[in-house]
C-alpha cells in the first residue's frame, strides 16, 4: 500500500491529539526518508492556541516538539486537500461523513489498526493520562506506518 499524502489528523480542539499525531507521523517518516506531508486541525477549535505545557512536557519523552504548534479549525479546504483524514473517535467520522458524505472514504480512525476504539481525550488531565495516551498514540501510528509498507 503507498502512503497517501497529505495525511491530515482531526480532534476536537487540536490542542493535544491532533498535534501530537501530527507531528509524531511527520518525525517517524522523517526518520524513515519518507516525503510526505501532515497536518492538523480541529472540529471544535478556538483557533490560535498553544498546545498545553503538560502535552508538551510529555510529548518531548516520544521526540515530538509541539512548542511551535497553533490550533487550527478543519475548513472545507484541508478536507479537500486531504488524501488521507485520521479522527480520534467514531463520532467524529460520523460527524465528517454527514457533513461531507463523498469523503467518508478517505476517512479512519486513527486506532483502527488496534481495534477502531475511540482515543481519549486528554485535555486537562494528569501528566500520568497524557502519557497513556500518547503512548497508545504511537502504536497506532507506527501500525499505519506498516500497513503502508513502511517500518523502521
Amino acid at each position: 500500500m503507498m502512503l497517501p499524502s497529505p495525511i491530515m489528523m482531526i480532534c476536537a480542539g487540536n490542542m493535544c491529539r491532533s498535534p501530537f499525531a501530527e507531528h509524531y507521523m511527520r518525525m517517524r517518516l522523517q526518520l524513515l526518508g519518507v516525503e510526505a506531508e501532515c497536518f492538523s486541525r480541529g472540529l471544535l477549535a478556538m483557533p490560535g492556541r498553544k498546545v498545553p505545557a503538560v502535552a508538551q512536557k510529555v510529548g518531548l519523552e516520544f521526540g515530538v516538539d509541539m512548542s511551535h504548534h497553533i490550533s487550527q479549525t478543519m475548513l472545507a479546504p484541508d478536507v479537500d486537500r486531504a488524501a488521507l483524514i485520521m479522527v480520534m473517535e467514531p463520532e467524529q467520522r460520523k460527524h465528517l461523513s454527514k457533513v461531507r458524505p463523498a469523503i467518508i472514504g478517505k476517512v479512519f480512525l486513527l486506532s483502527q489498526p488496534m481495534g477502531g476504539d475511540l482515543i481519549p481525550d486528554p485535555m486537562g488531565r494528569d501528566e500520568v493520562f497524557f502519557h497513556h495516551v500518547y503512548a497508545d498514540m504511537t502504536k497506532m501510528v507506527d501500525a499505519w506506518l506498516q500497513r503502508f509498507g513502511l517500518s523502521g
